[in-house]
């Protein structure tokens, strides 16, 4: 097992919905025709899922506002990308193509 797969394999125990949430927006993003629609709708599903009035909260935004960021017809800013994730428990990471 190769250390990025072991450490997946820890937090899929210490947080499963936080895996299963990442593993979900993870393949949107790997999708062929991916665009930041795609991944924004993905993450509107989650944190709707979650609980979208407590990601807006975190991210400083009404429900209403945050839904409209994740469903294409507001600007969409890293910041509120980031937040929701937060509250997902996941993260971006940057990774160097093989």
């Amino acid at each position: 097992m190769t250390p990025n797969e072991h450490r997946f394999a820890k937090a899929r125990v210490s947080n499963l919905r936080a895996a299963e949430m990442g593993e979900y927006l993870d393949a949107r993003l790997h999708l062929s025709s991916h665009d930041e629609s795609t991944f924004a709708r993905a993450l509107l599903l989650a944190a709707e899922l979650h609980g979208i009035s407590y990601a807006a909260r975190e991210c400083g935004l009404s429900s209403e506002s945050l839904r409209r960021q994740l469903n294409g017809s507001r600007p969409l800013y890293l910041h509120s990308v980031r937040g929701v994730m937060r509250v997902l428990g996941i993260h971006l990471r940057i990774e160097v193509i093989p």
